[in-house]
């Protein structure tokens, strides 16, 4: 089995509004053949902490299957200061459902072909560009809702970063009628690694993410 992209661990300077956060830290790893996990953390800086909790703690896992991506379980726990969410999603492909949970409210969704969680989407995406088979358009479970997010590739672009100069593709993503929309740009030459994250609601950026390094292992098992 060769694996969709390669197990890596990297870190991520965090700013908000242009003002220096924190670090993020995102992992993929497989523990066992077609099975892989993944983990997302946002820790704030010192000073950001006295004000604000602003933790995030993201864990993912599920299967690699006929060539999908296939979520199986999805835990979110994030304090932003205003806000707390504890969010469980267990998606059980023999049944076609979704078993969601967020804070106090559950509910059961429907499981069609490719409905994935927010943290897979990220391996999902890689895996797609890897075979350049980007689709229009990825759904995902947020909460206890489902939502369509349109997918438009905005072309290559050479990025300066702390891992030197990145050629890369920017895509664009953002809900129909939303006000929010999150732009990545996937290192061509790291399996389309996320390298810049930024996103905006209502035109201004509020929130961005910047490589700052990455370990990573050979590209077979």
């Amino acid at each position: 089995m060769e694996w969709p992209v390669a197990p890596f661990q990297a870190r991520y300077e965090l700013y908000g509004v242009g003002l220096p956060l924190g670090e993020a830290f995102m992992a993929l790893d497989y523990p066992e053949p077609n099975h892989y996990a993944m983990r997302f953390e946002v820790r704030p800086n010192r000073l950001v902490g006295l004000l604000t909790s602003n933790q995030v703690q993201e864990q993912a896992s599920g299967e690699i299957h006929n060539g999908q991506v296939q979520s199986t379980q999805y835990a979110q726990q994030a304090d932003t200061g205003g806000e707390t969410r504890d969010i469980q999603l267990r998606f059980n492909q023999s049944t076609g459902q979704v078993e969601a949970r967020n804070n106090a409210e559950q509910a059961t969704l429907p499981l069609s072909p490719g409905v994935t969680d927010p943290l897979s989407l990220h391996l999902t995406v890689m895996w797609d560009l890897e075979r350049d088979q980007l689709p229009e358009q990825y759904t995902l479970i947020d909460g206890t809702q489902i939502r369509t997010y349109q997918i438009r590739n905005e072309g290559e672009e050479v990025l300066k970063t702390a891992l030197g100069e990145l050629h890369t593709v920017r895509i664009r993503q953002a809900q129909s009628g939303g006000s929010r929309i999150t732009t990545f740009w996937f290192a061509t030459d790291l399996q389309y690694l996320p390298v810049r994250i930024t996103r905006q609601k209502k035109g201004r950026e509020d929130l961005r993410l910047e490589i700052r390094s990455i370990e990573r292992t050979s590209t077979s098992p």
